[in-house]
Formats: structure tokens, sequence, C-alpha cells
């Protein structure tokens, strides 16, 4: 056991000696642990940038979802749109400027998700209040390469992959 207060000298010892680490021993151990922080950064990174791109690809998930009750629920088709810098909105199907926004979500840098890419392919779908979709949606997002993305079918199954 180690203790850190004075004990008597022993003989040999002179009487301001005490026990404890040296100066060695300290950084020896500072090292050591400098070390091993070293060797963990790139994992650590590794995690967070997973954990991004999952919180990400659930949240258009979720907004894919609640496009698809929002349409229900309106009883008219609404628009999702991909407007540029990892941002998409749903709006109201009228085409002009006027429109009702009913959702915007930015995941660029800038946002909580943090996400270096986010990829719509085609950039607008119309939802109907049916539940079908005129056609098929295909969000990718990605990065430091990870990439995952979620599919929105024409019969409106939303699919994270």
């Amino acid at each position: 056991m180690i203790s850190l207060r004075r004990q008597r000298p022993r003989s040999g010892q002179s009487a301001g000696a005490t026990s404890g680490f040296t100066l060695t021993e300290m950084l020896l151990v500072i090292v050591v642990l400098g070390i091993l922080v070293t060797l963990m950064l790139p994992r650590v990174s590794a995690i967070t940038t997973h954990s991004k791109v999952n919180e990400a690809l659930t949240v258009v998930a979720g907004d894919l979802e609640q496009a698809m009750g929002l349409a229900g629920r309106l009883r008219k088709p609404v628009t999702l749109a991909y407007v540029s810098g990892g941002k998409y909105t749903v709006r109201d199907r009228a085409a002009s400027p006027n429109d009702t926004i009913r959702l915007t979500r930015d995941l660029g840098l800038a946002s909580d998700q943090g996400v270096q890419e986010v990829a719509f392919t085609p950039t607008s779908v119309t939802i109907f209040p049916s539940g079908l979709v005129d056609q098929s949606l295909l969000v990718r997002i990605t990065s430091n390469g990870y990439s995952r993305h979620v599919t929105l079918s024409p019969a409106g199954l939303v699919r994270m992959q």
C-alpha cells in the first residue's frame, strides 16, 4: 500500500526524507498515458463520425415518415425537395413561391449532425395523401468516408441501409 504521509526515517535515511513518487516515475506515467491517448484518438474519431451519420440517417427517415403522415393529414400532396448544402424542405405541392413550408431541415456541417455530404436522388418527390410517392427517393449521407442511405419507395416504405 502506498502512503503519502510522512514516515519515520529508516536506518540510513536522513531525517528529511519522505516516501512518495519520484519525478522520473511521474514523467514515465505521463508519457505512457500520452501514448495510449494518441493510439486511441483515430478510433474515437471514427466512432464519432459513425454516430453523426447514423443520427442524420435516423433524422431523415423520421422526416420522410412525417412527410407521409402530413400528406395524409392534410389530405393533399406535399413535396419533399432538396435545396442545397444539406438542406431540404417539405412544402405544399403548389408551385408558387408562397407555398406553405411545413418542415425545413439542415444536416450540413453547421448543424447538430454535421455531416459532410447529403445527396438526394432525385432532388424532389411528391407524396400523395394515399401514401404513394411519384418516384422512389434515395438519400445518401456521407462523412469522412463513411456512408449510409435511406430509401423511400413508390409504395411509401422508408428503409435505412
